[in-house]
């Protein structure tokens, strides 16, 4: 067990998924844990944790976090996302803004709003996505992937940056998780088109099987700990082996 007592961690998307299984791991740890979310149904029920309700598509609600901060900040997870698997010709303007907006503009202005409170030895960490890099049949992604490889260029950027800081930047890209958010999107798919994805698993993952919440979280805490210092500018993949292939 990675040891983070007496560190203040921020992570936004976490009332649920993956952000909710890194924040619980994160707790269990020793640290001091503040989750930002949108929703204040959900937030009213995370009273382990100290909760600020922003809404990552209002940038005038972000850029008020720095003060609402009132304490140094160890780490920052940047995992909050949308992913809508739309063709290409069918998205608007709008579900383009939207993902710009949450995935790619909320993590900037929120490590800028963050950054003054960080010290020598802190670190953030970008929950990216492989398909930053990697397609898949029927799974139409455009949006999605290009607010997460530019997620991973702002990740190395940042780490060329703040690396005389001694402030380290990495990022992991994930392949399919179980998360509500999947689950959500899965069920957008009619009874073939699932059946099928649930069938070109084993042919997916060598590992023949989708990656949970913990597997996840087990990798962000160690990037997070003292074990992974001289670690930083990682696009780290977490994929049952999918982009082996």
């Amino acid at each position: 067990m990675h040891n983070f007592k007496n560190k203040h961690v921020l992570i936004t998307g976490g009332t649920s998924g993956i952000g909710l299984t890194i924040a619980e791991n994160f707790y269990q740890a020793g640290a001091h844990v503040t989750i930002i979310g949108r929703s204040k149904d959900k937030l009213a029920k995370l009273v382990r944790f100290t909760t600020l309700c922003i809404d990552l598509n209002d940038q005038q609600s972000v850029l008020q976090l720095k003060n609402q901060i009132t304490q140094p900040v160890d780490h920052l997870i940047n995992n909050a996302a949308i992913a809508e698997f739309t063709e290409f010709s069918s998205c608007s303007v709008k579900q383009l803004n939207n993902h710009i907006a949450v995935n790619l503009v909320a993590p900037f202005l929120i490590t800028q709003q963050v950054l003054p409170f960080m010290s020598k030895g802190s670190s953030i960490l970008n929950i990216s996505s492989y398909f930053s890099n990697r397609m898949l049949h029927d799974r139409p992604s455009s949006m999605y992937s290009l607010t997460k490889g530019g997620l991973d260029s702002l990740t190395k950027a940042l780490a060329f940056e703040l690396g005389p800081k001694k402030i380290r930047v990495n990022a992991i890209a994930p392949g399919s998780v179980n998360t509500p958010l999947f689950i959500a999107n899965m069920e957008k798919l009619n009874t073939q088109q699932r059946q099928k994805f649930n069938e070109r698993i084993s042919h997916l993952y060598p590992l023949n099987r989708i990656g949970s919440t913990e597997d996840i979280a087990n990798i962000a805490l160690f990037i997070s700990s003292p074990m992974a210092e001289w670690m930083t500018g990682s696009i780290i993949k977490i994929d049952g082996g999918l982009t082996t292939h």
